[in-house]
């Protein structure tokens, strides 16, 4: 079964908790990026910017009265998360594939660098997984997603699209602290590309969550995002990079509702169950 047989946490905190969790990420975020302004920080910054965001989503949800365990999905649901995925991505390659026979510029039908170094490639997902992907998810969908839902009036349908759209902007901001102070971009056209693929991101992420309220399948997917598992040569032209990631947020979140559907989960996560005149929940 993909989604867990949960419902939305009770929270007992007020707004103040979620607002001062994420300053706190943007600070310490900043102070880390100032410290090693690089594209990719050493990989000791990475593991202690990882537990970091572990750390305070815990003590967070732990001022919210919510065991952290509670957010997090049972083990029985990875095989399945692990299927999803690996569906995903094995549709993209049949699709890179054509592409690339058909001759379209940015496919090639030679193999990839993760084709030819497998081992490699699995440990940078790995840890793509364990020190990134797993904590901002944890901290943005698994709470403040869940938390801004809750705020929003509870597990309707305009609260749930509320808290995937709040979090979605807010996932988008996280990401400029490393756009002004590690690239050393400014403000433009440039950034306004960057905040709008960022947001569809998070709204894709989002979507996910709420479909499922699986911690692991919305972690898997963002760690898989950042390092594309592609068999063949697949280098999309920048310009077209935002259709491209159109295009792939919208099959990520059609083959999970899909999947949702089919399989007829009888669970009741963070998808909306109730109509807009529910009355709010958690709070």
């Amino acid at each position: 079964m993909l989604r867990p047989d949960t419902g939305l946490p009770r929270f007992k905190g007020g707004p103040l908790v979620p607002v001062v969790t994420y300053l706190l990420v943007l600070v310490v975020l900043s102070g880390l990026v100032t410290i090693s302004p690089r594209t990719s920080p050493p990989p000791i910054l990475g593991t202690l910017w990882g537990i970091f965001l572990v750390v305070l989503t815990v003590a967070a949800v732990r001022i919210e009265a919510v065991a952290p365990r509670s957010l997090l999905p049972p083990a029985r649901t990875l095989l399945p998360v692990v299927g999803v995925v690996a569906a995903f991505w094995g549709l993209y390659n049949l699709v890179a594939l054509a592409l690339a026979l058909g001759g379209v510029s940015g496919f090639e039908a030679t193999l990839s660098r993760t084709a030819a170094h497998p081992l490699l490639y699995l440990a940078a997902l790995f840890s793509s997984l364990l020190f990134t992907a797993v904590p901002e998810e944890f901290l943005f969908r698994a709470y403040l997603q869940q938390k801004c839902t809750a705020l929003a009036g509870g597990i309707t349908r305009r609260a749930v699209l509320s808290g995937i759209g709040l979090v979605a902007v807010l996932f988008a901001l996280f990401h400029l602290p490393r756009w002004f102070l590690a690239l050393g971009h400014g403000v433009g056209s440039a950034l306004a590309a960057e905040l709008l693929g960022l947001t569809l991101m998070g709204l894709a992420y989002g979507s996910v969550y709420a479909l499922t309220g699986n911690l692991w399948l919305v972690a898997l997917f963002h760690a898989s995002m950042n390092h594309p598992p592609f068999i063949i040569t697949v280098n999309i032209p920048s310009g077209l990079h935002l259709v491209a990631g159109v295009i792939e947020y919208a099959a990520i979140v059609s083959l999970v509702y899909l999947t949702v559907r089919v399989t007829g989960s009888d669970g009741t996560p963070i998808v909306w169950t109730r109509r807009d005149t529910s009355a709010p929940v958690g709070e």
